[in-house]
This record gives C-alpha cells, sequence and structure tokens, in this order.
C-alpha cells in the first residue's frame, strides 16, 4: 500500500504531461503497477484505484489468513479487475513507445531479474505483473514464467535503479516511497525469525535476501545520496520523494485516509519537483 505514493507521482507526471517522455520505465512491486498505468497513459484510470475501499477489500483482506485465497491477491485483482478499471489497459501498455522493465526475484538465486525480455503478448504480460507484485508468504506461491518462479521485487531490488542503468541508463527520474531517512532494515525479533525460518521452506536464496535487505538498501541509499550532492557524476539521478512531514503508508495499510494522503503527497512531490525546474 506505499506504492500509493509513488502512484500519485506517476499522476503527477501525466498531469504535467510527461507520462510519455521516458525511454523506459523500470519499476519493482507496486513501483512496477504504478508504471503500467503511467506508461499505458492510464494513469487517471488506475491510481485512484490505490483509495477504492472495495477494490482495496479485494487486494487484502488479513482474514484470508484462513483460507485458500492469500492475504494480499494480487492475481485476482491484474486478471479480473485491470482491464475492468481500464479496458484496452494491456494492450496500450504493450503499444507503448516506453519499454516495460517490471523487475522480479529469482527464488532459485535471491537475484533481482529484469522481465523485459519475456513480455512478447497479454498473457506474458501478466505475468510479469504478478511476478514483481507476489508478496512472500501472504501473496500466495511464486508465480512461474518462462520456466522460472519469482516472487515481489522487494526482496531483491526495492529501488530498481541498477538494473536501468545496467541497461544503459544515462539519466534516472527515481521515484521514492519512502520519506528520506527511513531506510529498510535487517530483520530482527520473534518476529524476524519466524519470517526467516517460513522463507528458507521457499528456498535458501529467498531467505538469504530478505536477511540482507537492510544492508543491501543501505548501500542503495549510499549510492543515491552521492548522487544528491555531487555534481558531475554519470549517470545523473534525480530523486523524487515524499515531504518529510506528510504520511506514508504503510506496506499493509487499511486506512483509507493515510492511504489517499500518502498518494496526495507523491503528486504535490512531483509538482513541487518540476516547478522548481520551471517546467
Amino acid at each position: 500500500m506505499r506504492g500509493a505514493v509513488s502512484g500519485g507521482m506517476g499522476l503527477g507526471l501525466h498531469e504535467l504531461g510527461l507520462g510519455d517522455s521516458f525511454d523506459a520505465v523500470y519499476g519493482s512491486s507496486a513501483g512496477a503497477l504504478n508504471g503500467l498505468w503511467l506508461l499505458s497513459g492510464r494513469a487517471e484510470d488506475g491510481v485512484p484505484t490505490w483509495t477504492d475501499a472495495e477494490l482495496g477489500k479485494i487486494v487484502m483482506d488479513k482474514k484470508r489468513i484462513v483460507g485458500p485465497r492469500p492475504i494480499v491477491d494480487m492475481k485476482t485483482v491484474i486478471e479480473e479487475h485491470y482491464e475492468r478499471i481500464s479496458p484496452g489497459l494491456f494492450q496500450a501498455a504493450l503499444d507503448a513507445e516506453t519499454e516495460f522493465h517490471p523487475i522480479a526475484t529469482d527464488i532459485e538465486t535471491g537475484q533481482a531479474v529484469d522481465l523485459h525480455p519475456g513480455i512478447r503478448d497479454r498473457d506474458s504480460l501478466v505475468l510479469a505483473l504478478r511476478s514483481t507484485s507476489t508478496l512472500p508468504l501472504i501473496g500466495g506461491p511464486p508465480v512461474e514464467m518462462d520456466g522460472r518462479h519469482y516472487l515481489d521485487a522487494g526482496l531483491s531490488a526495492a529501488i530498481p535503479f541498477r538494473a536501468a542503468i545496467e541497461g544503459g541508463a544515462t539519466h534516472l527520474l527515481v521515484l521514492r516511497s519512502r520519506k528520506a531517512g527511513d531506510v529498510a532494515t535487517d530483520p530482527s525479533g520473534l518476529g524476524g525469525r519466524l519470517t526467516t525460518r517460513m522463507l528458507g521452506r521457499i528456498s535458501p536464496a529467498v531467505r538469504e535476501g530478505y536477511l540482507t535487505r537492510g544492508r543491501r538498501e543501505g548501500e542503495d541509499e549510499a549510492f543515491l545520496a552521492r548522487h544528491d550532492v555531487e555534481n558531475g557524476l554519470s549517470p545523473s539521478i534525480l530523486q523524487v520523494r515524499p515531504d518529510p512531514d506528510s504520511p506514508v503508508p504503510s506496506r499493509l495499510e487499511s486506512n483509507l485516509d493515510v492511504v489517499r494522503a500518502g498518494l496526495e503527497s507523491g503528486r504535490v512531490a512531483v509538482h513541487r519537483c518540476f516547478d522548481a525546474f520551471g517546467a
């Protein structure tokens, strides 16, 4: 649900007429879903769904801890509701000049994988969207695509800028759902130990990714922070973050007022950023 913030940022880019100004969109988890709405030209259709109470119940219901459906059910939302919300969405994304690069975690290696090469048609696009956004344990089993199995990209590349750099990007706009100073940490306490044990049942690589996520994201933050303060570095990177005083939804936020405020904080952050450049 924290993805509402980057969703608001995508909506802000759309409002500024910049939605089709990018060679490629790279996204992890909810960021990839927001990227889909942006590059397809459908941000006004899709981003407001973050605050749709009825759809929210379909996405997440903690009561489903008992039963066949996962607590966070992205499969149903993507396969059954996305094109009801915006008919022709998937074809619009496939036809877009902007390349779409959803990132997912390969459960056998624990590494981040760019799924762009495997997107050929509607079905493979849907699988890629599910792969990047299927949360471990509470989101259902790993998603199979082209013989590999994937889970949410947050385990391996929550901020997927490195994939963009590896792809040859020279100028990056990085949309951040976390406020400055809000950083991921390695797991601790009883909850961390239990989660680690359960993830180990999926694969040792997924378990290791969870254990080292805080350290790896810390390295990413340090890299991006250097580009914030030093001129002339390559690639050129501009980060957009929500205001320090703005509310940011938690990953499993159920208070839609908080989600709505987080979305608006992202939208405002983009407008302020580009206003500063005279856009």
